[in-house]
């Protein structure tokens, strides 16, 4: 009986397997290569884009300082009566808003009215005496040109009569001084105003010139500010400054003033020059406060070359300095720009932008932001998409 050999039903296809993976893992690899070669023939060919703008050189900028100074009343004085005298009567308080002429407060006349009562009647007295003066001169005139009297007793007579005379004018001085120190017992406002303070009080009894009242002027206000004498001098009359009124309440107000006076000595405790500026609109009285406080923004304008840039063109260099990088055109068509890093220093910074020297007073071109990105000597393009946050007083376009 012959014997078959049985055979492997699988080795045909699994050898047929084997070479089809190897064929598969021979074309993975010539595609892996290529596309590496691929690579980095694109790369030796890329060029990075970069926001540029153009800056020009400027020959100042300016700097806005902040200065404190008060709201204080034009005509600020403490009222009080010229005479001594006992107060009858009180007519307005602390907070009451009053008139020009508006009589104020009162104080009791009785002693002044006896007095002028008594000087009258001395003067009618005097009046009486000057008549009887005068029917003598005529008796004694007459009695002369008969021979029955001499001339002495006629100069007696015309001496009594100028010392008569002279009396009735003294006691008519005395009764209009009376009636002057009675119109001055009424306190009169002399001008439109608040009364800030009282004194006094019903009955009592003042000295004359004790302050009766502390009284400010209404809605005529000016500023008052200290600033160093070296920006004083700066400064002419009638500039126009922006003030702000330093309350919460007020939502920081702001207003323009007028520079009226500019003061000639020097505070010696502060050492700084006193300013008066005249507000162009006044405030409303429910606003206006005597000594409230105000920020008067005063411009100054430093004369130094240099340029203006946005402060995300700025980057830190070597030693702790500040370093920009300046685009130059590359000699390749491809209208590239090659990157340099310049030193440069800083003089002043705003909010969105600063103020540098340290380069050639020429046109040039930065990197604008991202400067992290980039390295002194790299090639880039300038970008074509828009520049976003940068803003600021930067002189300078967009490429």
């Amino acid at each position: 009986m012959t014997q078959h050999s049985k055979s492997n039903p699988f080795q045909y296809p699994l050898t047929k397997v084997k070479v089809i993976l190897i064929i598969f893992l021979a074309a993975a690899t010539l595609a892996a290569c290529s596309k590496t070669v691929e690579k980095k023939e694109v790369s030796n060919n890329y060029q990075q884009s970069a926001s540029l703008i153009t800056i020009t050189p400027e020959k100042s900028y300016t700097i806005e300082r902040d200065y404190l100074g008060q709201i204080t009343a034009k005509q600020h004085t403490n009222l009080s009566f010229e005479y001594s005298g006992r107060i009858s009567h009180i007519l307005v308080d602390s907070g009451d808003v009053i008139k020009k002429g508006q009589l104020l407060a009162q104080q009791d006349t009785q002693l002044l009215s006896y007095k002028t009562a008594e000087l009258q009647s001395k003067k009618v007295q005097a009046q009486a005496q000057v008549t009887l003066n005068k029917a003598n001169l005529s008796r004694i005139k007459t009695l002369i040109n008969d021979g029955y009297s001499s001339l002495q007793r006629l100069d007696e007579l015309n001496s009594e009569n100028q010392i008569l005379r002279a009396q009735i004018n003294g006691l008519n001085a005395r009764i209009a001084t009376l009636e002057y120190q009675r119109e001055k017992s009424a306190l009169i406002a002399p001008f439109d105003g608040v009364i800030t303070e009282r004194f006094i009080s019903n009955g009592e009894v003042i000295n004359a010139s004790q302050p009766s009242f502390r009284f400010i002027e209404k809605s005529n206000n000016e500023i008052n500010v200290g600033i160093p004498r070296k920006m004083a001098s700066t400064l002419v009359l009638g500039q126009i400054f922006t003030i702000k009124i330093d309350d919460k309440d007020l939502n920081n107000q702001t207003n323009q003033a007028k520079l009226i006076a500019i003061g000639q000595q020097i505070n010696t405790i502060n050492r700084t020059v006193q300013l008066r500026l005249k507000m162009l609109k006044q405030l409303d009285k429910s606003n206006s406060y005597n000594g409230q406080l105000v920020r008067v923004t005063i411009e100054q304008e430093i004369k130094k070359p240099g340029f203006w840039l946005p402060l995300n063109a700025i980057t830190d260099g070597v030693r702790g300095q500040w370093q920009i990088f300046v685009a130059s055109p590359t000699d390749n068509s491809n209208n590239g720009y090659q990157l340099q890093a310049a030193t440069i220093n800083i003089l002043h910074t705003n909010e969105h932008s600063t103020y540098i020297n340290g380069l050639s007073l020429t046109p040039h071109k930065i990197v604008a932001q991202g400067v992290h990105r980039y390295v002194g000597g790299q090639i880039v393009k300038a970008s074509t998409q828009a520049l976003a946050n940068i803003t600021g007083n930067t002189s300078g376009s967009q490429e």
